[in-house]
């Protein structure tokens, strides 16, 4: 009898690819940091990576007034629905997560997209009813790359780390596999980023979703 994995799916860059201009977003972010913090701090800040969410949450830290923490949330809500309005799903996504059904693994996502965002893909491109749980940056305290998400998961269905694999395309998604101690694939045709653990090497890579059925197959045989 075949394993029962738990699938972990990214969404935005890995199931799905949106127009979400992550860049401008850390840019106006790391601007509205300047306000609230002193020069030493901005400069150390700006010369660590960090997600736009740690950037955030490093804002509400700082910010008496409240101000400055409400103005991110607003850009980063206006930048995600800007994305999503000609996102476009990857070749062959519904038919490999229905494959990946049949087969009667567990088939999750993990995304630091907010649930609005997060269900209107999950509507929009035709594969909800091929999910069995997802977690979005609204369900939980610690997002990407903090492993909280994938912990979750991992009790939920009951699965070990050597049964549990997460499918992402960022640093975040590899630190927090590397995190998880579980198995991790990168996602995409470019080279995949460098986490901030030194020690930490890619396991497997993919250049379409279609390969995770492939990748299934080795694992289960090794």
């Amino acid at each position: 009898m075949s394993m029962q994995y738990l699938i972990i799916f990214d969404l935005d860059g890995t199931l799905v690819q949106s127009r979400i201009n992550y860049d401008a977003i850390k840019t106006e972010i790391i601007k509205l940091i300047a306000n609230v913090v002193n020069e030493e701090e901005f400069d150390i800040i700006r010369s660590f990576p960090r997600s736009i969410l740690e950037l955030v949450i490093m804002i509400q830290k700082k910010d008496s007034t409240g101000f400055y923490y409400k103005r991110a949330w607003e850009l980063i809500e206006k930048y995600e629905v800007e994305g999503y309005e000609y996102a476009e799903i990857e070749l062959d996504v519904v038919e490999t997560l229905k494959k990946l059904k049949e087969q009667n693994h567990f088939v999750t996502i993990l995304t630091n997209n907010s649930r609005k965002l997060t269900d209107y893909a999950l509507e929009k491109f035709g594969f909800k009813d091929c999910i069995d749980y997802v977690i979005t940056r609204d369900d939980i305290k610690e997002k990407k790359p903090d492993p909280e998400g994938l912990f979750f998961l991992m009790k939920k269905f009951s699965k070990k780390s050597s049964e549990t694999i997460f499918i992402g395309d960022s640093w975040l998604d590899a630190e927090a596999g590397f995190r998880a101690g579980i198995h991790y694939a990168h996602f995409g045709k470019e080279q995949p980023p460098k986490s901030r653990k030194d020690d930490f090497n890619i396991e497997h890579s993919l250049s379409k979703i279609s390969e995770i059925i492939e990748l299934m197959d080795k694992l289960e045989e090794a």
